[in-house]
């Protein structure tokens, strides 16, 4: 478990990583283990790609920073308990 993730979650911070050598800004919504046994954040995504709110590989995921930026609400499609997880460390 990656308690960066945890705490950006629980505090409602940005994180700022590159994925697949694309910088991303996102606000963390869900991390926990997909149905396959990956480790999995669900992030509503603000800069880096087109998808809103995307799976993310969190082994994938290089140079991964907190930001000191925070959010107030969840993206636009949040749904808790995602679906897409087995176990869930954090959500909102």
């Amino acid at each position: 478990m990656n308690q960066l993730i945890v705490d950006a979650i629980l505090h409602r911070r940005r994180l700022r990583f590159a994925y697949h050598g694309t910088p991303r800004l996102v606000e963390p919504q869900c991390y926990g283990v997909g149905v396959n046994g990956t480790e999995l954040l669900r992030a509503h995504q603000l800069r880096g790609g087109d998808a809103t709110e995307p799976l993310f590989e969190v082994r994938k995921m290089q140079d991964l920073q907190v930001l000191d930026e925070t959010f107030a609400a969840p993206g636009p499609h949040y749904r808790k308990n995602d679906s897409a997880m087995r176990i869930i460390f954090c959500q909102l």
